[in-house]
């Protein structure tokens, strides 16, 4: 949940200075959907063998994948619909 709350923040932040984007802004709210990818990830690579435990290897791994893949759609979903910083005029 944090880190879709840190998403969300990004996407926000993006929203409301954009037009009025600086170098160093347009570079600050670049790097924060990487860091919430790096943090997903992690979270991912410490669940895994947990679930793999519980449930085995390939249901976790299929569950791996079904996650993943719903987390890229909705990333997808997101991207497509945030102009990039590069339209924001002059």
């Amino acid at each position: 949940m944090k880190i879709n709350d840190k998403k969300y923040k990004a996407i926000q932040d993006y929203a409301q200075k954009f037009g009025s984007l600086n170098d160093a802004e347009a570079q600050s709210l670049a790097r924060q959907p990487l860091e919430v990818d790096a943090a997903a990830a992690q979270l991912r690579l410490k669940y895994l063998p947990i679930f793999a435990q519980a449930v085995g290897g390939r249901k976790a791994a299929t569950f791996a994948q079904i996650d993943r893949r719903i987390s890229m759609m909705i990333d997808l979903q997101l991207a497509s619909q945030l102009p990039l910083v590069q339209n924001q005029g002059p």
